[in-house]
């Protein structure tokens, strides 16, 4: 009696299996990839080499510019792509801005030496910039699938002018407010 209820059951799961029907996972890396970057969340500057040099850093949930919404076909080759990274976490992944302006009258060439955070430890590209004097520079944005999770994240950033080195610890804090209750949004 047990076999004649096993053998239909597995009937409909070969015939599901071979048909070609699967379904993808909606990730939250996906989810990012897919919508592209949204509006900048947070942010925070501090300024470097006594006022000349000004640096900004944004994040902004999603990456990218979004792959469109109306080419089902290139949705799908990324969902099923075998380069495609499972981050694991519901928080969706956040997009890294860093820009360096230079507050200065010469032009400035800056090393990029460290940037790091709550959401990971960096590497910069380019990392020197040559900026001319009022004119904003940045490397390539970068990209965290670790997520946000505060209103306040503290962020490292290390550069050097010249022979001379600085550091600072700043934070980076929710730029959106909720109207009603002139409170940041998460």
């Amino acid at each position: 009696m047990r076999l004649a209820h096993a053998l239909p059951a597995l009937a409909a799961a070969l015939l599901v299996w071979t048909s070609g029907c699967s379904f993808a996972t909606q990730d939250e890396m996906t989810t990012a990839v897919t919508v592209g970057e949204r509006p900048v969340a947070m942010e925070g500057t501090q300024t470097f080499f006594n006022g000349r040099v000004s640096v900004k850093v944004t994040l902004s949930r999603g990456i990218g510019r979004g792959l469109k919404q109306h080419n089902k076909d290139e949705r799908e080759a990324y969902t099923k792509s075998d380069s495609k990274v499972f981050a694991g976490n519901p928080v969706p992944p956040v997009t890294l801005h860093l820009l360096v302006t230079n507050l200065g009258s010469d032009s400035l060439t800056v090393n990029l030496i460290d940037f790091n955070s709550d959401l990971g430890n960096f590497v910069i590209d380019p990392d020197t910039l040559v900026i001319a004097p009022g004119q904003t520079a940045e490397p390539l944005p970068m990209v965290s699938a670790l997520g946000v999770n505060a209103d306040i994240l503290p962020f490292i950033v290390t550069l050097r002018v010249g022979g001379t080195r600085e550091s600072r610890t700043f934070p980076v804090k929710s730029v959106l407010v909720d109207p009603a209750t002139e409170k940041p949004i998460p």
